[in-house]
């Protein structure tokens, strides 16, 4: 295990968003990722790149084995950015999401990424760049990177919102690589991500279990909103005899609003 330190001086002027901002959970370490091509030893050829927030809970030699031609980068596609042209990307099958970066080294080097996407960040509005080194790293790739499935980057938006508790073990067989991306994570009781519940089974068995399962975060009129509507959305598919008596409440409710229209 080797250790690499950051001088602050090199992301001097990076933009970060401001405590008050929609996403200041993003820090300047997000930016580390960019400055690690040069930092391995160069006999490496394959480097992959995950966030803190992420469990492996699979193998991953298959995926690290990908043949990426000369391709400098393996990623999965983000499913929820919406379409930004001030960025160039005009379509949303071409935005990959940073969290999991497969990096051909070689190629990574020699097309020399890291040094297009820092002039990219230096000379980009702050307000333009929403996700910053992703949307910089989207910008020099322009759609030209290798797609990697789902379930090596498993982000909310590819979890089915149907999926009941009882199907879990099923949807998770083939699934390698869990993303718990946005503002609240599991370790906040705001989170909203329907595999939340994995994080405190391996916290148990980690060294660090007697830290506790949350972390104090207030909770804003918009997050109070999401929590409940997520909560009731599981309930909902989780519980099939709670959706039977629903749908039973909201036909007789439909059918008293239409016998009062007819009356």
């Amino acid at each position: 295990m080797h250790f690499y330190v950051i001088s602050p001086e090199v992301t001097q002027g990076f933009p970060v968003p401001g405590p008050d901002e929609p996403e200041a959970y993003i820090t300047m370490a997000a930016y580390y990722r960019l400055f690690f091509p040069r930092l391995v030893p160069q006999d490496i050829k394959h480097l992959l790149y995950l966030d803190i927030d992420m469990l492996v809970i699979g193998s991953l030699a298959e995926m690290y084995q990908t043949d990426l031609g000369d391709t400098a980068v393996g990623a999965v596609m983000e499913a929820e950015v919406p379409l930004r042209a001030e960025i160039g990307m005009r379509s949303l099958e071409d935005y990959f999401n940073s969290g999991m970066l497969l990096m051909n080294l070689p190629q990574w080097r020699e097309q020399q990424i890291s040094e297009q996407a820092i002039e990219v960040i230096v000379r980009t509005p702050k307000d333009v760049l929403l996700y910053h080194d992703q949307d910089a790293l989207n910008v020099v790739f322009q759609g030209s990177w290798h797609r990697l499935d789902s379930r090596y980057n498993l982000m909310k938006a590819y979890i089915p919102h149907d999926l009941a508790r009882r199907d879990y073990r099923r949807f998770l067989t083939d699934k390698v690589i869990i993303h718990y991306n946005g503002r609240n994570k599991p370790w906040h009781r705001a989170c909203i991500n329907r595999l939340r519940f994995l994080y405190p089974y391996y916290l148990r068995q980690s060294p660090v279990a007697h830290s506790g399962q949350y972390m104090a975060k207030p909770l804003t009129r918009e997050s109070l909103k999401q929590l409940f509507h997520s909560r009731v959305m599981e309930t909902y598919f989780n519980y099939p005899e709670v959706g039977k008596l629903w749908r039973q409440v909201k036909r007789r409710r439909m059918g008293g609003q239409s016998a009062g229209l007819v009356n």
